[in-house]
């Protein structure tokens, strides 16, 4: 099978500004420009995605203002990367499923939907539980509560 990569479709007829891209980027300065652009476009159409975005900037703030450990900041940032990952799938699995039944309703797409959304709420449900175990001693430190997570654990055992 041949390679779509070097084939170039026309639109003959169509004004400059409605012709579009339909052949892979030639330099990795388009395909950054592209990406950006890509990054740009869920945040400026996604409402959750700028609250996620707003809430991680903070999370960030709170992990300066409390001075986490090295394996400390590991964890934050990944919980924070899945949470705002899962929001891209989301926005793509909707766009593509809005593009494929358009203005119809389908069981199915209704189905993709919800699922996406569904991991979007998973990831933010890890996400609580990550940074709830690495700011707890940080906060309870600052109130004058000191205490061992793990031995609190093993009392209730």
């Amino acid at each position: 099978m041949a390679s779509r990569d070097n084939e170039r479709t026309e639109l003959e007829g169509l004004p400059d500004h409605e012709k579009r891209q339909t052949v892979r980027n030639g330099s990795f300065f388009k395909a950054l420009r592209n990406s950006l652009n890509g990054i740009w476009l869920i945040l400026v159409r996604e409402r959750n995605m700028r609250i996620h975005v707003v809430l991680a900037f903070l999370i960030l703030v709170a992990g300066l203002h409390y001075g986490l450990y090295r394996a400390d900041w590991l964890w934050v940032t990944m919980a924070i990367f899945i949470v705002i990952f899962s929001e891209f799938l989301n926005t793509i699995i909707e766009a593509v499923v809005d593009l494929v039944v358009e203005k119809k309703y389908h069981p199915l797409a209704k189905l993709a939907k919800d699922v996406a959304a569904g991991a979007v709420l998973v990831a933010v449900g890890v996400e609580i539980i990550i940074l709830l175990i690495i700011f707890q001693p940080y906060v309870w430190r600052q109130f004058g509560i000191v205490t061992n997570f793990s031995d609190l654990l093993h009392r209730f055992q």
